[in-house]
């Protein structure tokens, strides 16, 4: 079990950085003057690979560093195909998932993810080519708590349910904010409670979970640094 929780974690903070992508906005017809708004806004400054490694490895949270994984944020990576061979309940919460993590590059996103050094926190950083694009994906946040808030998960062997809800997250400097707190549960008991939180930055999005139980404020403070990493770069 210790095993498999650190990549449910990653796993479950990857796909709520992205949303189900076109066709999710019917009720925007209205939204005209927005739109306008955000035209009249400079030009986006996305962020590539290399720099989002640069943020994520150079950012130091309480000591610690953050490690890349490599492919972490592609739909070929080890996270995809781990979901790609697990088994959920309801079942179209599958399909919302991967489409979750898939979404990174229906909206030209850039991904990069890692752990931190002592193995308490998953982070990753998501550059779009523009502020609705990054918009779009921190709102797939609080989209899965609502429609899958309760599913049931059978991954390598083993069977888990995770209970997702949302919570009040508050994280300087970003321009919103989205928390989850997803409990894990195995064998009738909770194994842990995953806090996710989101922040947007511009055309970026920051996402950082724990991999290890830990108070609410070990995550916030490591999307604090990132956010600031992430404004200091753009």
């Amino acid at each position: 079990m210790k095993r498999i929780l650190p990549a449910i974690a990653l796993i479950a903070g990857l796909s709520l950085v992205g949303c189900t992508g076109g066709g999710d906005k019917p009720d925007q017809a209205d939204g005209g003057g927005e739109s306008q708004a955000t035209e009249a806004q400079p030009e986006a400054k996305k962020l590539d690979e290399a720099q989002l490694k640069e943020i994520l490895e150079s950012t130091q949270v309480d000591g610690q560093s953050f490690k890349a994984v490599d492919g972490a944020g592609n739909a070929s990576s080890e996270a995809t195909k781990a979901l790609e061979s697990s088994e959920f309940e309801p079942a179209k919460c599958k399909d919302i998932t991967m489409n979750l993590l898939n979404a990174n590059l229906a909206a030209k996103g850039t991904t990069v993810a890692g752990t931190s050094s002592d193995n308490i926190l998953s982070a990753a950083l998501s550059s779009y080519d523009d502020m609705d694009g990054a918009q779009t994906q921190i709102e797939g946040a609080s989209k899965i708590a609502e429609e899958c808030s309760d599913v049931k998960i059978k991954t390598a062997g083993v069977e888990m349910s995770m209970k997702y809800k949302t919570f009040d997250a508050k994280v300087d400097g970003a321009d919103e904010t989205s928390g989850i707190v997803a409990s894990v549960e195995a064998g009738g008991q909770t194994a842990m409670n995953l806090r996710m939180v989101y922040a947007l930055v511009d055309n970026n999005v920051v996402a950082v979970s724990n991999i290890a139980d830990v108070e609410e404020a070990t995550v916030t403070n490591a999307a604090d640094a990132l956010v600031e990493s992430v404004k200091n770069a753009g």
